[in-house]
Formats: C-alpha cells, sequence, structure tokens
C-alpha cells in the first residue's frame, strides 16, 4: 500500500506552517487535515517559500512560474508512483497549478484531487483583476491594498510591519505581474474543489468557479464562512479542513 502525500501551498505572507502546525498552549487549534495524515500514515508536504521562517535569508520568488520550477526538483522523486493532493490558498493556487502544468509536462502522475481556495482562475484577464498593483502604490496605499485582503491588523504595527513590508511586497508580486501563459493547453484530469469565502471582499464565488475551466473532472464549490484569510480563523480554518477531509476520507476507501 503506497503512503499518500499532501501537497500544500501556502497564501501571500504565509509559510508552511499554516498547514503543518497546530499551535500551541491557549493557540492550539486542531488539525483536521493533519488528524487525517496521522491516521493515514500520510506525509504534509507543506511549501515554504524563501524569505521568512527558516528561509528568512534567503531572496522571495516574485513569479509563480519560478516558484514552480524551483519546487518540482524538490518534491519530484516523492510523488511518483504514491497517491497525492494538492491543496493551496490564494495566490498559491497558481503557484499549484504551475506545478502541476510543469509536473504534467515532465511526465509525473497527477494528484487524485485538488483543493484550491479564495482566488480567481488564473486565466482572469488583466483587466478584471480585482486589486491594485503594488508596483504603483506607496507604504500608505500598500497597507490599505493589505487591509482589502484581509491582513490582520497586528501586522502593521511597529513589531512586525518592517519585516513584513518587504516580503508583502514580494509575495503580492507574485499575482500583481503573473501571466498566464497556458492559453490551448489541455484542463487537468483530475477532479478539484474550488472554495470561496463569504466575506472576502476581493475574489467572488463567481471568480472561483472560472476553475472548472481547468479540469476535464468533476468540479464543485464550496462556501467558507470567513473573510479571505479565513486559514488564519480558528472556526473557519476547521470547517474549511474538514470539508478537504472528507473528500479524502472518500478517496481512501473508493
Amino acid at each position: 500500500m503506497h503512503r499518500w502525500r499532501v501537497l500544500c501551498f501556502p497564501n501571500a505572507g504565509s509559510a508552511e506552517d499554516m498547514y503543518s502546525s497546530e499551535g500551541t498552549g491557549s493557540r492550539r487549534v486542531a488539525s483536521p487535515l493533519l488528524e487525517w495524515c496521522r491516521r493515514s500514515m500520510a506525509e504534509c508536504l507543506a511549501v515554504q517559500p524563501p524569505g521568512r521562517n527558516m528561509r528568512m535569508r534567503e531572496q522571495p520568488i516574485t513569479s509563480c512560474q519560478h516558484m514552480a520550477a524551483a519546487l518540482l526538483p524538490v518534491v519530484a522523486s516523492r510523488l511518483c508512483n504514491t497517491p497525492y493532493i494538492v491543496v493551496a490558498h490564494s495566490v498559491g493556487t497558481w503557484c499549484a497549478y504551475e506545478f502541476l502544468m510543469l509536473a504534467r509536462d515532465a511526465g509525473l502522475p497527477m494528484p487524485k484531487h485538488i483543493f484550491l481556495s479564495a482566488m480567481a482562475a488564473p486565466d482572469i484577464p488583466e483587466d478584471r483583476r480585482p486589486w491594485r498593483r503594488n508596483k504603483d502604490l506607496d507604504e500608505h496605499s500598500f497597507i490599505e491594498e493589505c487591509r482589502g485582503w484581509d491582513v490582520n491588523e497586528v501586522v502593521f504595527g511597529p513589531a512586525m510591519w518592517p519585516t513584513y513590508h518587504s516580503l508583502m511586497r514580494a509575495d503580492f508580486t507574485l499575482f500583481d505581474e503573473y501571466k498566464f501563459q497556458r492559453a490551448g493547453e489541455a484542463p487537468l484530469d483530475c477532479p478539484i474543489t474550488a472554495f470561496y469565502g463569504s466575506r472576502d471582499r476581493r475574489i467572488t464565488q463567481g471568480m472561483v468557479e472560472g476553475w472548472q475551466r481547468f479540469t476535464t473532472s468533476s468540479f464543485e464549490v464550496i462556501e467558507i464562512g470567513g473573510h479571505h484569510l479565513w486559514p488564519l480563523d480558528r472556526q473557519a480554518k476547521v470547517s474549511w479542513l474538514e470539508h478537504i477531509c472528507q473528500r479524502l476520507y472518500n478517496l481512501e476507501t473508493a
């Protein structure tokens, strides 16, 4: 029996611990996804982009295509001859898409299921993207743009903003400067479950539904009660991960 693997992509400003950690003490929140991994002896492969946490001294990557290209040789051998799924939030979904297209080009197997949340499909026209490009914004305007994405106010305080400002600029560039280059290529052939936040001020249900164009398999859309960064809200995060795990249990028993 092959060991399942869960490949996870974080949103802008976040790190791998949004998937791999349950916190400690009073901040601990049980993760249905990690509980499933423990029960099924699955391995959580949470992507850690450079420029944060243990990779703080490394230069951030500002292109989804470059992020995908950097990741492929790191994980390719661990996705061969074993079932896996992909989980991605916000701009992580575009990095995940570019990764999967590179993986398919390289002849690697595709995931058994893809879970994408809180981001428009990558072929959204640039003039319909519901955000302002950060290169055109001064610091005050950029902070307001971050607030539009529901970034926690604590980030803008004097203790954190000097560190987070450059990281957020780099991560926002991932979607600001993204150029969709896969027009006309065959869709993926694996099921996609897409999520949107009921109070998301940037990404609408209709934008998320655009992901249906990217699969020839089954597709569903699920609403999560929360704003754009619901993985940072205890109740919303648990609800989101429970939806994912329900489908993982079905995959196991299929």
